[in-house]
């Protein structure tokens, strides 16, 4: 009697990031399943979330908050809560659908090596921080240099001290880590292999074939397609819409150059923090979800930041030896 088969079935050997999908069981079909897979299962798993997280606020407050238009709820630590949980799914859904319908490791949408390198993602996490310092510093540098019209009536907030300010911290400590890495998984995991899948094994063909075969086998077409979901996902516009097209582009690359997703988590993680621990101490947790717009000094800011952090990856990447392909 054969063997059976086992479900999950690895890329062969030598396989980058991008095309781990392309298993010997891949036909054109199952990243369009996977895709409804995904969207059904992220549906189902917000609407189980959202329906068990208001009867627990009911039965522990005795109230049913109603939905308003951009907020679950009114507390607006229990809102960034709800939020963030509803991202933090995505890993979960992504990773049982890549098993379920691609027939391959779960976590080879983490890395080449099939799991989360935690090590390599906690050394991220300090050219991360660097990245944090170093926008700070130029975020000063370009308010003096370059000031904003209405910053003379603009609210900078004051501490709030440390009884109002625990438990919003504790709640963006604990769940910021999962959103992050759930976005990461979704749009430079899930979204970026099941592109990369459709890039052509054979090469061959007369030279304009042959170009485009390799361009499409190449991991660009998933990095620009993956990074312009990215910035529609979010309510930015103008030079943010640049900004965050960049950012998303560097941590697609950077995925693909390190053989995972663990730098994009990492900056991703950390810059999510800034983003909400600063905000929750100035008082200003309100307006947490407003994006919109941003003057141009945010991008010529942000781009020396991002090619430091970039920078700073590939040197400790090649340090480290770190795979970048199958094994």
């Amino acid at each position: 009697m054969r063997p059976a088969e086992p479900r999950a079935i690895p890329a062969p050997p030598g396989t980058p990031y991008h095309r781990l999908a392309r298993n010997y069981k891949h036909t054109w079909w199952r990243p369009l399943v996977d895709t409804l897979v995904v969207i059904g299962a992220a549906l189902l798993a917000s609407i189980g979330i959202l329906i068990a997280w208001e009867i627990a606020h009911g039965l522990i407050t005795g109230d049913v908050p109603e939905p308003q238009d951009t907020s679950f709820f009114p507390n607006p630590t229990e809102d960034i809560a709800i939020n963030l949980a509803l991202l933090a799914v995505l890993t979960p859904v992504v990773a049982f659908s890549a098993w379920l319908v691609q027939r391959r490791p779960a976590w080879s949408l983490a890395s080449v090596l099939n799991r989360i390198r935690w090590r390599w993602l906690l050394l991220c996490s300090l050219p991360a921080l660097g990245y944090i310092v170093l926008s700070y510093s130029l975020g000063l540098a370009a308010d003096a240099l370059f000031p904003a019209a209405d910053s003379s009536t603009s609210d900078d907030g004051s501490w709030v001290g440390i009884g109002s300010f625990i438990v919003p911290a504790l709640v963006i400590l604990l769940l910021v880590p999962f959103q992050a890495a759930g976005e990461e998984f979704a749009f430079r995991g899930w979204l970026v292999q099941a592109i990369g899948a459709y890039g052509p094994d054979n090469t061959d063909g007369n030279t304009f074939t042959h170009r485009l075969k390799l361009v499409l086998r190449s991991p660009w077409p998933a990095l620009v397609v993956s990074s312009a979901l990215f910035v529609t996902a979010h309510g930015y516009t103008g030079w943010a819409m640049a900004d965050i097209f960049l950012f998303a582009m560097l941590m697609g690359w950077l995925t693909i150059r390190t053989g995972g997703l663990e730098a994009g988590i990492a900056l991703h993680t950390v810059n999510n923090l800034a983003a909400f621990l600063v905000p929750a101490a100035l008082g200003q947790l309100d307006g947490w979800a407003d994006q919109g717009g941003a003057p141009w000094t945010l991008l010529a800011t942000d781009i020396p930041c991002l090619a430091f952090y970039g920078a700073a990856i590939v040197w400790l990447a090649k340090r480290k030896q770190l795979a970048r392909v199958s094994g």
